[in-house]
């Protein structure tokens, strides 16, 4: 069957991201910046709560983002609740931006995009949907790629699930409408992509110095640099035919 989907990794994917690097510093940001913001004396603990919520296994049909703060919001006043929800807004507005610097364009990433939307390919920005949209995009903006670019984007607006529970992908899946073999995941983690696998996707994985090998989840169909895999779509190769 010819793949028609390409769902696509972003974080060390297509932009140069270290995510075990990055995290730290952008919760230690976030953290000092909204509990300024708001003096909320458990704001620390209160943000890893609605962390661990968000990333949990639920099967009570909420997305991330309602997961996240319905944890985060507990308790609180509604006046300190909405001071919180603009701090954080200010926070990506402000503060986030000035993350860019810890990542770097990825090579060929650029590449791969214009060539998969000249041969006709659906683009799915498949990323860890624990992020707004608006925020999605941001980082996206640092990799040198427009928004437009793709058909869907997972975000934490929308999802209910996260990599590498093979039920994320099998949400994507039922949203496109499209079968298991009509798509092909795109990603540099063998875990949290490579559980693509365990829905019936098949699974590209891209090496490099990103790439993070740790518990795979599922074995790629194919291996290589991002410029590869730009000059193997541009000429219909596998795994992009079969």
């Amino acid at each position: 069957m010819t793949k028609s989907h390409l769902l696509v990794d972003l974080d060390g994917t297509l932009l140069g991201l270290d995510i075990d690097r990055f995290l730290p510093v952008y919760l230690q940001q976030l953290a000092a910046f909204v509990g300024e913001a708001v003096r909320l004396p458990d704001f620390s603990p209160r943000l890893m709560a609605a962390v661990g919520a968000m990333l949990s296994s639920r099967s009570d049909g909420r997305t991330n983002e309602e997961a996240f703060y319905s944890t985060f919001r507990a308790g609180l006043a509604a006046e300190t609740s909405d001071a919180c929800d603009q701090a954080f807004l200010r926070f990506y507005h402000e503060i986030f931006p000035s993350l860019r610097q810890h990542t770097r364009p990825m090579p060929g990433a650029r590449s791969f995009v214009a060539a998969a939307r000249r041969a006709g390919y659906h683009l799915i920005l498949a990323t860890s949907p624990v992020f707004p949209r608006f925020v999605i995009e941001e980082r996206l903006a640092w990799a040198g790629i427009a928004p437009s670019e793709f058909d869907g984007v997972t975000s934490f607006e929308t999802c209910r699930f996260n990599k590498p529970d093979p039920k994320y992908y099998e949400e994507i899946l039922l949203h496109l409408g499209i079968r298991p073999d009509m798509a092909l995941m795109v990603g540099n983690d063998l875990r949290d992509d490579g559980a693509a696998t365990l829905a019936g996707v098949a699974f590209a994985f891209i090496e490099g110095r990103y790439a993070r090998r740790q518990n795979p989840a599922g074995s790629p169909i194919w291996r290589g640099s991002m410029p590869a895999l730009a000059h193997a779509v541009e000429g219909g190769d596998a795994p992009f035919a079969d």
